[in-house]
């Protein structure tokens, strides 16, 4: 009975901070919770009550709403999945740690944990992800009406979570409008995976295929650019170069090799700034459409190193 309780208080609280979000909208860009800042979203809400232990961000459409909530830090014990455990039971409190509990690997922010499970009543679902950020674990919560929903919203929701920062790192928002200035630097992306069949009959092992590739571009403040590519497919490897020049159109990057009717057309996605001092720029082909599935499975995420001086 108690832990029915909690959870209908875990739900209800969450229901006040989504109905009566009042305060500061996406144009407060970075806040701070303590030490903890981070960049609030475009349309989202924000709201942080004087003296409350954590930062609500909300955003509402057709009919669902979204939450998110940013806890003050717990000292790390150097343990990530000890520290999610703490946290969740810490935040949570009305359910059981849910199993199992994964790795985030930031590409722009901290490494840790994460989480999720729906509540017992299926009315919500629930994830969080532990950040660990040197001496501390930062706790992060997202409460949706569903798992599609917060597909729906997964890239978006990553983005903030990858944004959080802890001082002396300070929080900026990712930059969706940019120039070629931005983009003037080498910087590189790559992917692989792999296949291991198996005899139907026997069950024995029938072989494998690898997929992988690596390709860089380098990119001058007039444009122009230099790539290398390099492919492996079973076995085969395919290795091209060129040179040519770079389109900023509304929403996509374009680029024009030269001396070909070649043209390789990206969605523009988001810049953001790692905390490790490089830059991550996400796009998406041309060819599927810029949806939240589609970017957070066929996604291209592009580093640039941070300059050394």
């Amino acid at each position: 009975m108690a832990s029915r309780q909690a959870l209908r208080l875990f739900i209800a609280a969450y229901a006040f901070i989504l109905i009566s979000v009042y305060a500061l909208t996406a144009s407060a860009q970075v806040q701070t919770l303590g030490e903890v800042s981070f960049a609030v979203p475009e349309g989202w809400e924000y709201e942080h009550p004087s003296g409350n232990d954590r930062a609500t961000l909300s955003f509402s459409q057709d009919g669902n709403v979204w939450a998110m909530a940013v806890f003050k830090p717990l000292h790390s014990s150097g343990n990530p999945e000890a520290d999610f455990r703490s946290a969740w039971a810490q935040d949570v409190r009305s359910m059981d740690a849910p199993e199992p509990i994964y790795d985030h690997n930031g590409t722009a922010g901290y490494s840790g944990r994460y989480g999720s499970t729906n509540t017992p009543d299926g009315g919500h679902y629930v994830y969080m992800c532990v950040l660990e950020a040197g001496q501390s674990a930062i706790p992060v919560l997202v409460v949706t009406p569903s798992r599609q929903t917060f597909n729906q919203l997964e890239p978006a929701i990553l983005e903030f979570i990858e944004g959080v920062r802890i001082a002396p790192a300070k929080a900026q928002p990712a930059k969706k409008n940019i120039t070629i200035a931005d983009l003037v630097g080498e910087w590189h992306s790559g992917g692989e995976s792999s296949v291991n069949y198996v005899d139907s009959h026997s069950g024995a092992y029938a072989g494998s295929s690898t997929v992988a590739h690596g390709a860089g571009y380098t990119i001058a403040s007039d444009g122009s650019f230099t790539f290398r590519f390099a492919g492996l497919s079973n076995r085969q490897i395919i290795r091209e170069q060129g040179s040519g020049t770079v389109e900023l159109t509304p929403g996509f990057i374009a680029f024009h090799e030269k001396g070909t009717n070649h043209v390789t057309r990206y969605h523009f996605i988001s810049y953001q700034s790692a905390v490790n001092g490089s830059t991550v720029l996400t796009l998406l082909g041309e060819s599927y459409p810029a949806e939240a599935a589609n970017i957070s499975f066929y996604g291209e995420r592009w580093i640039r190193e941070a300059s050394k001086k």
